[in-house]
């Protein structure tokens, strides 16, 4: 039986004087929450053809606990966004009770969502009615048969009528997630813009990262969006103050139309002195970063030494919370909630 939670003041942070830089778990504004390993999608870049061991439902939390931790997170932590993730987190039983949840938890002032989409025309106008602010949806290719060979099998139609029902229901802005790959975006990068410009979403295309599926693969399709974005030879109307998001944002004018790209360049423009997020999987294990070696063990450690002891031992591993060796993880990427 998981412990109660003994709700307390939040951690200290005292005044700070100039030149000097608030504690690190004060510096954390968002929360990627992994609700589920599981996916309907098998994408190359993700996992291995037949998928990964899936995890036992009785070993995830449930959703009522999850909100929990997530509360816990919040009062000690300048975290004020809980982006839900998975897997495909639209294929956890009852999601939209956590939205819910985690809406009505003071401090919480966005809950947002990263899907592949093919869920979402049945369930758009439920995540919205229970809170949830808008989504960001992948989308790698507009041709079906490159966008089924990505996915290894999904289709592409299905992630449109997603698209498209979100956008109904009012989960906006859309921005839309594109990963880059040597041999293919020549094809797809110009249709994605096209379509992203029509429609007024966002666009923001991420350099491949090598996971546990597929190394070789990653390193031989790996492109350097600097290399892109030379290739597409679109008027830069602005550039964006760099802020702590990940992704640089740049307007551009694309055929005529105003189109708002992001940047997410992790291999070759690292952008860790500026993160900002925490992750916590479906079994409320934390990660510093999608490619930090180590977990805290959360929901463990608070059943075993309790409240006190646990929020040492999260500001000791927060503090520790510094950029990776390598941009390189030899798990899946739905194992570790990206």
């Amino acid at each position: 039986m998981a412990a109660s939670l003994v709700e307390i003041n939040p951690l200290p942070q005292p005044a700070l004087l100039p030149g000097e830089e608030a504690a690190p778990w004060m510096r954390l504004r968002l929360l990627r929450l992994s609700v589920t390993d599981r996916c309907n999608f098998r994408c190359r870049y993700c996992m291995p053809a037949q998928g990964v061991d899936a995890l036992r439902h009785d070993d995830l939390l449930s959703l009522e606990r999850m909100a929990e931790l997530v509360r816990w997170l919040v009062r000690r932590t300048a975290i004020e966004r809980v982006r839900l993730t998975g897997g495909e987190p639209l294929t956890r039983h009852g999601i939209e009770h956590l939205v819910e949840m985690l809406c009505a938890t003071d401090g919480i002032r966005e809950v947002s969502l990263t899907t592949n989409g093919t869920l979402l025309a049945r369930m758009a106008w439920r995540l919205k009615a229970a809170g949830l602010s808008r989504v960001n949806i992948s989308l790698d290719s507009l041709d079906a048969e490159r966008f089924g060979e990505v996915s290894r099998g999904g289709n592409l139609q299905h992630t449109l009528e997603g698209i498209a029902a979100a956008w109904e229901a009012g989960l906006t802005p859309i921005k839309l997630n594109t990963v880059l790959r040597r041999s293919t975006w020549r094809a797809d990068v110009p249709p994605l813009l096209d379509y992203a410009a029509e429609n007024g979403f966002e666009i923001r295309f991420i350099e491949l990262m090598r996971t546990g599926t597929e190394r070789a693969w990653c390193d031989t399709e790996f492109i350097a969006v600097d290399e892109v974005a030379a290739g597409l030879h679109a008027e830069v109307v602005s550039v964006e103050d760099v802020t702590r998001a990940s992704a640089s944002r740049v307007n551009i004018l694309w055929r005529g139309a105003p189109l708002t790209i992001g940047w997410i360049t992790p291999r070759s423009h690292p952008f860790c002195a500026r993160c900002e997020r925490i992750r916590m999987d479906a079994q409320g294990n934390l990660r510093r970063c999608l490619m930090a070696p180590h977990q805290m063990l959360l929901e463990r450690t608070l059943q075993i030494h309790g409240d006190a002891i646990t929020t040492e031992e999260f500001c000791n591993y927060i503090a520790r919370k510094i950029p990776p060796q390598a941009m390189d993880n030899a798990l899946a990427m739905s194992q570790i909630g990206g």
